[in-house]
Formats: structure tokens, C-alpha cells, sequence
């Protein structure tokens, strides 16, 4: 899908929905998602919210003026790669490390809300699970000067029952078989064989990619420098 940014409605009154999506809100107890995508503004995984006003607001992260230890990303990972593989990253992470340090600590942010100007029609869409049946809705928003002025609903598809049935019979199927395949797996890693054809296999296949990526990335090199006879 890419990038997109929120839209948060803090008041779902503003939204008008049809006969048939009214009654299967009320029959389950359900209501609409509050928070909607839209591509028609920056696009950069923001927030906007409208609040019960009509006010729009931008949501930003400031820093506090503290510090804070820096955390990367997947170091709570388990590594279940070959001690081979570990090793050739870890000599990689440190030849990086020393071009580039490693952060050590990093702004401590907190989420902010700050009046918006906005002036824009836009388009917002969401999805929810009603009652096992899959809702879309899209809505234009028209903002001026930072006030929501007006909200048209302008799709509204509700899967049927029948589309519903299928879709989780596939869903079911496709978690089965992964499953399946989870479960081969698991059997495989508790053999007394598996660390052995681990600590073997795998790194012939890593290295061996490597080669070949490598010498692929001569063959174009060279290829681009030939300008024939």
C-alpha cells in the first residue's frame, strides 16, 4: 500500500452510513473504526485528528529536552542463524560500527498535539470486522483553515454472508497449512541431526550465495566498462 497518514474522528456522528450498515452496527454493538488512512495528504505515517469541534489537529513528536538509551530495533531477537553466519555479521557490524558509530543515546520524545491549518478535500478509508463480515467505508473530508467543514460519505461495501463463509473457510485452510508447516519444523529442529546439518548447510548455502552474488556483480561491472571492438 506504501505510505499513507491517519485521520482520527473523535466524534463518529460526523460519518452517515446507510440503512444496512446502521442495522448491523446495532445489532452487534459494534461501531465504526474511528481511525481512517489517507493518501491525498503528506503521506508520511502522520496523525490528524477531528476532534468533536470540527478542529484539526496535527499530532508530532517533540523531544523533552531528555536522553534516552538507544534500543536497536531487533535486539531482542533470538539469532538462530549458523555460528558462521553470526560470526561473518558480526565482523560486518564492526567494520560498520567503526565508520559509523553505533548510537548511544537518543532525544526521549512525546506526543504532541498542534492546531492545523490544513486546507485540503481528502479522501479517508477504513475497514473493520463486523459480525465475521468485512466493512469498507471511504469518506470525503473537506478542511478549511483547520476546521472540518464537511464529511460525505461516498462508498460503503459490506461483504456478504455467503463471501464472508468462504473468505474464513480460506482463512482457516491457509493457517492450517501453516501450521502443517510450522509443525515440520519444530519435528525437524528436535532431531539430534538438526544443529550438525545446520551448522553445515546453512552457512554453504549463505556463503555460496555470496559468491555468486559476487561474481554477478563483476560480470555486470565488466560488462558495463566493454564497449565491443
Amino acid at each position: 500500500m506504501g505510505m499513507f497518514d491517519t485521520v482520527i474522528i473523535e466524534d463518529l456522528k460526523k460519518i452517515k452510513v446507510n440503512k444496512e450498515l446502521g442495522t448491523l452496527l446495532k445489532k452487534t454493538d459494534s461501531s465504526l473504526p474511528n481511525d481512517f488512512q489517507t493518501k491525498d495528504l503528506d503521506n508520511v505515517l502522520g496523525t490528524y485528528i477531528i476532534d468533536k469541534n470540527n478542529q484539526v489537529w496535527e499530532e508530532r513528536y517533540v523531544p523533552t529536552g531528555k536522553k534516552r538509551p538507544y534500543e536497536p530495533l531487533f535486539k531482542k531477537w533470538k539469532d538462530s542463524r549458523s555460528f558462521l553466519e553470526r560470526l561473518y555479521f558480526k565482523i560486518k557490524e564492526k567494520q560498520l560500527n567503526y565508520k559509523y558509530p553505533s548510537l548511544q543515546e537518543v532525544d526521549e520524545l512525546k506526543s504532541k498535539r498542534f492546531k492545523s491549518k490544513l486546507t485540503n478535500t481528502f479522501s479517508i478509508c477504513a475497514a473493520k470486522e463486523i459480525d465475521n463480515r468485512s466493512v469498507w467505508i471511504d469518506v470525503t473530508v473537506v478542511a478549511n483553515n483547520g476546521k472540518a467543514v464537511s464529511f460525505k460519505t461516498d462508498k460503503i461495501e459490506i461483504e456478504s454472508v455467503k463471501d464472508s463463509i468462504e473468505r474464513i473457510k480460506r482463512d482457516n485452510i491457509f493457517k492450517q497449512n501453516m501450521e502443517k508447516a510450522f509443525e515440520k519444523k519444530r519435528v525437524l529442529a528436535s532431531k539430534w541431526y538438526y544443529p550438525i546439518v545446520k551448522e553445515i548447510y546453512n552457512p554453504f548455502v549463505f556463503f555460496s550465495s555470496k559468491i555468486i552474488q559476487y561474481i554477478c556483480n563483476k560480470l555486470v561491472t565488466i560488462s558495463y566498462r566493454w564497449h565491443g571492438i
